[in-house]
């Protein structure tokens, strides 16, 4: 422990301990969920478990007779702390009075249930002291995970119970500072987006040139009394002299280059803007045996299938060659009669946005036809007015995007903010040593005793519970019970009968060594439940 005490600089009156130090028990969820429901008890994974807020959106449901299986192994409880361990690591949080109905856990969520403050081991755990050792100790390719032995052993800081008090206080009181302002952030973030969809309606009804109309044009008639005087709505087609969307060549993601020509997927159109930083590349052969969707500078580009249908962007004059795959629409205009900065600007606005929403409603899948897209019809004016628009707007655009750029150095100084104050919290430089603070030892001393009391509470409880004959023998190994048993059994249901039923490290390693030596086998049965018998 002073050790530790040394490693992490932490002041006097404060140890190193491991995390199963100062806990009753340490445990995962199920490792073979069973059969989901429309309804019934939630059964939470990762995905639930947010820093600092359970989640109950997009839940798992289980029957509440397998409830009661599984909730044997967690028993989850006011005051517990959730920790993501496999997959997306180190997001915790409190179990707390507020969240009524029972549930229980995945085996990507950790259940810890804690004999110190459990506050003081959530903003603990979500330190860089320890998320630095979580990252450290995962294990896995393709998803890494960290075991639960591996877990228990880990160390934390451990200051003495009324100074934990303060540092939970502390916290709480500089959090909720900057959560106030992160949220007048995030309302001048939305205020801003909101003047930028306000600039594209004034632009495209004729609001927004207006006074240079005025000063301008002569008057004359319009037939579409929504359109300002010598505008019209004029189809794609009429205003174009290509529209063609690209294909994927043979061999997909193995014929891409490191250089060569470009090719533009639909993750590199964005609103207004192309992105060249993610851009692929293909031969000039592959390229030559798509002719005809070459790019060219001041093409324009539309995403025409998937979550990101509708969203536009230009070709820059800098991408002299390039090409486009079956997600992207290539759309050519007659520069005498439409500038390519405008035609992107107005799909990009909240009237052509609603109108591909309007045309998508219903359809078995997001995507916009060849024939849709001819017959889309912009509201046009001429070629000087639509410059004097793009000015405007190009010009709003930079103040807004600058401002954005501001409020984004605000959102990761907030957050630079809370490491920082995680980091002194569990150096011992948040808040002022005391005298009069118990020392941490006796805490310690008193964590030994209720640990103590725990498990021969829990001890005879088993004790006392009603013995069935087939328990009398409690000591068997995996290949004893399956031996016995002779027909397939469930794996959870194998685990709780061996010797293993407290370490479930222990029970997966002997099936792994007997499955290896051909001895068992394990066979996949509804869905995601696996059942264990001999070879």
């Amino acid at each position: 422990m002073e050790k530790g005490k040394q490693k992490y600089k932490l002041p006097d009156g404060w140890i190193v301990v491991k995390l199963e130090d100062i806990s009753k028990q340490i445990t995962d969820g199920s490792h073979n969920p069973p059969l989901s429901v429309d309804s019934g008890i939630p059964m939470l994974s990762a995905r639930n478990i947010e820093n600092n807020n359970l989640t109950f959106d997009e839940v798992r449901y289980i029957a509440p007779e397998d409830f009661k299986h599984e909730n044997q192994r967690t028993k989850i409880e006011q005051g517990d702390v959730l920790l993501t361990i496999v997959a997306t690591i180190g997001r915790v949080a409190v179990v707390s009075k507020n969240i009524k109905s029972s549930f229980t856990l995945q085996r990507s969520v950790a259940a810890i249930k804690p004999l110190i403050n459990s506050e003081f081991l959530l903003y603990c755990l979500q330190s860089p002291l320890f998320q630095k050792q979580l990252t450290e100790n995962a294990k896995g390719t393709a998803q890494k995970g960290v075991y639960l032995k591996t877990l228990r052993g880990l160390e934390i800081p451990l200051a003495p119970l009324e100074e934990q008090q303060r540092i939970v206080f502390k916290i709480e009181t500089l959090f909720s500072e900057l959560d106030h302002a992160k949220k007048g952030l995030q309302i001048s973030n939305l205020k801003l987006e909101t003047y930028r969809q306000a600039l594209l309606n004034k632009a495209f009804n004729g609001d927004l040139s207006k006074k240079w109309r005025n000063e301008n044009l002569e008057e004359r008639n319009n037939s579409d009394k929504k359109l300002p005087i010598n505008w019209r709505n004029q189809r794609i087609n009429i205003l174009t002299d290509f529209v063609g969307s690209g294909s994927t060549p043979k061999g997909g993601k193995n014929i891409y280059k490191e250089d060569g020509i470009p090719f533009i997927r639909s993750q590199n159109i964005l609103v207004n803007r192309l992105i060249e930083d993610d851009l692929v590349f293909i031969t000039p052969e592959i390229n030559e045996k798509m002719k005809r969707t070459h790019t060219k500078p001041k093409d324009v580009l539309l995403n025409i299938t998937g979550a990101s249908i509708g969203r536009s962007a230009y070709i820059p004059e800098s991408l002299e060659n390039g090409n486009v795959n079956q997600h992207v629409c290539i759309i050519r205009v007659k520069h005498e009669l439409i500038h390519y900065k405008y035609l992107t600007f107005y799909l990009n606005s909240p009237e052509a946005q609603l109108k591909i929403k309007q045309i998508n409603t219903g359809a078995t899948r997001e995507a916009l036809t060849l024939s849709q897209i001819k017959d889309f019809e912009i509201p046009v004016c001429n070629i000087q007015e639509q410059s004097i628009i793009i000015q405007i707007l190009e010009s709003q655009f930079t103040l807004v995007d600058n401002l954005v750029d501001t409020l984004n150095k605000s959102f990761k100084e907030i957050e630079s903010l809370r490491y920082s104050i995680l980091k002194k919290a569990y150096a011992g430089n948040l808040v002022e040593q005391e005298i009069a603070d118990e020392p941490v030892q006796k805490l310690l001393d008193i964590i030994k005793k209720e640990k103590a009391e725990y498990f021969k509470t829990q001890k005879e409880a088993f004790l006392n519970k009603p013995k069935r004959i087939r328990k009398m023998e409690t000591n068997k190994t995996v290949w004893q019970i399956l031996k016995e048993n002779k027909s397939a059994m469930r794996s959870d249901k194998v685990w709780t009968d061996s010797k293993h039923k407290d370490d479930i490290d222990a029970f997966y390693a002997e099936v792994k060594e007997l499955v290896d030596l051909g001895k068992i086998i394990e066979e996949k049965r509804q869905g995601k439940v696996s059942y264990l018998k001999v070879k």
